[in-house]
């Protein structure tokens, strides 16, 4: 096939093939090309434009270039998953100036790859990945910014986060302690599984971010203390971190420490089973601010992924699917502690369970509004005591 090259207005050599064997047509298709960039440039629009396919891969080897720095953000891992396995096989080799017409039919087929209709979060996820094409496309002139599609989010609202009644916490942590002692075939696996039981224990009863916020624990980061009334009282110094610098936001979490939830029980385990903390006291660790994780294996690493693990403890303990009909996941602790918190007697501000969560009570009044009556639920009914 022959290739022509074309000089843009810009003074960029533009090229590209012919998609003729023939000397005689291939100069009268690249004559053709030619008058059709002098027509798109008198229309102010870009004289030559790429396939989304090729702005796509761009931006997914931009995203992991970001990875283990301090720019990474955990959606970073979403929107590449989205962008390889729907937006890539969906657009293909669609030029981007024709991304308009195509976009029609992308929440359609995001929808048969589901197999239901996706939730108003999920196309956010995928509308913010395909901006992020979009963007790069428009920054570097491949296409003008009124070519490109209104991204409409036609997804369902989400339902209530998926959680655990007290009842089913209960019943859970009952079996994982015994699920966790089951022998496996790599030591390594039955490690991870002692050391989800106390992650869990410790997320249930903190309401600490699973992931990242929770594995960046280190023992230098816990606290002993005695609350005003003399109660014992154990803090972890959480750190958030924000924006693509990796801004740190720090708080104390006081984790729930009583006759039911002994958390100094938790700590005395993950302690004995790292080596170089083997044998001492707790408080003297404690004391010692060790910069070791609070969350790591015999051989001081710690597992990328315990979502798999506890994903195969729900379905073996028929636990995986809650009363809201959603998947249950490590995240639903979050939520879990979040719910016994507001139901608790007298129930927590939600002032005061934003400063413990890390979040705004914007946040808190969206996702647990619906507490707010069962709070009053007496004096709404006129139950009040004389």
């Amino acid at each position: 096939m022959w290739y022509a090259r074309i000089k843009l207005d810009s003074g960029e050599w533009y090229r590209l093939s012919t998609e003729e064997s023939d000397v005689e047509k291939a100069t009268e298709r690249a004559l053709s090309i030619y008058y059709e960039s002098k027509v798109k440039s008198n229309n102010k629009l870009p004289q030559n434009t790429r396939t989304l396919r090729s702005v796509a891969k761009s931006i997914v080897t931009q995203l992991e270039a970001k990875h283990d720095t301090a720019e990474w953000k955990q959606i970073y891992k979403h929107y590449i998953q989205v962008i390889n396995k729907y937006q890539i096989p969906y657009f293909a080799n669609t030029k981007l100036d024709n991304i308009k017409r195509r976009y029609e039919g992308y929440v359609a087929f995001v929808g048969d790859q589901l197999g239901h209709t996706p939730k108003a979060s999920t196309l956010n996820t995928h509308h913010a990945a395909l901006k992020l094409i979009l963007t790069e496309a428009v920054n570097r002139g491949w296409c003008a910014s009124d070519q490109l599609p209104v991204l409409k989010n036609t997804g369902v609202d989400a339902s209530r986060r998926p959680t655990f009644d007290i009842s089913e916490y209960r019943s859970l942590v009952k079996k994982l302690a015994h699920w966790s002692k089951q022998p496996t075939h790599r030591v390594k696996d039955a490690e991870i599984k002692l050391m989800l039981y106390d992650y869990v224990l410790i997320l249930a009863n903190s309401g600490i971010r699973h992931g990242r916020e929770a594995m960046e624990i280190k023992w230098a980061n816990i606290s002993f203390a005695k609350s005003s009334s003399g109660n014992e009282i154990v803090t972890i110094n959480v750190i958030k971190r924000k924006g693509r610098k990796g801004t740190e936001e720090r708080r104390d979490v006081v984790v729930r420490h009583n006759d039911i939830s002994d958390v100094k029980k938790v700590l005395e385990r993950l302690k004995e089973r790292n080596p170089k903390l083997q044998g001492k006291s707790l408080e003297t660790v404690i004391k010692g601010r060790h910069d070791l994780p609070l969350f790591a294996l015999s051989d001081g690493t710690q597992p990328k992924r315990l979502d798999g693990t506890f994903k195969k403890f729900l379905a073996d303990a028929e636990l995986s699917i809650g009363a809201e009909q959603s998947q249950r996941t490590l995240y639903s602790f979050r939520h879990f502690y979040a719910s016994q918190q507001l139901l608790a007697n007298p129930p927590i501000t939600v002032y005061l369970l934003a400063k413990q969560l890390g979040t705004s009570v914007k946040m808190i009044e969206k996702h647990y509004g619906h507490f707010e009556a069962l709070q009053k639920a007496d004096s709404l009914s006129g139950w009040m005591k004389s």
